[in-house]
């Protein structure tokens, strides 16, 4: 890569002497601080990230996130539903049922978009756990108990 360097430094140096960096704009000043100057793609990431555009597996880590929260929120309404109504109501188990589903079903969804994810990203290091699907069964079981 040594003549690669030098072929970069040597149009550099003509633009330079050329006259084609002056005037631009923030010139003389410093350039923006930048936390990963380490990494050998940071002009790359700098510019993904100025334009607010993500690697597809960065996409999805997002959506990712944000769908986890409605996830939990379907395993809480469950839970307050069991703790608010009678379970020997067979409306009430009913309704718990539907609820159990919509929870695996939302677990399930987001659960494919995790495999989508962990498949697409660039390490194991950045993979992500897959949510539980049959989580309310494991509850029940650890209370001791049948699901209604």
């Amino acid at each position: 890569m040594f003549w690669l360097d030098r072929l970069v430094e040597e149009r550099i140096r003509d633009a330079q002497e050329r006259g084609a960096f002056r005037n631009l704009s923030g010139e003389g000043r410093p350039l923006p601080p930048d936390d990963e100057l380490s990494n050998e793609a940071w002009a790359a990431h700098r510019l993904l990230k100025k334009h607010g555009l993500l690697p597809d597996w960065l996409q999805l880590r997002k959506e990712i996130y944000e769908e986890r929260q409605i996830v939990r929120r379907a395993w809480e309404e469950y839970w307050q539903a069991v703790q608010s109504g009678d379970l020997d109501d067979p409306n009430h188990r009913a309704i718990l049922r539907r609820l159990a589903w919509r929870y695996r079903e939302l677990a399930r969804a987001l659960n494919r978009k995790i495999d989508q994810h962990n498949v697409r990203c660039p390490s194991m290091a950045h993979e992500l756990v897959r949510f539980p699907e049959d989580m309310i069964e494991r509850e029940w079981k650890r209370r001791g108990m049948t699901p209604p």
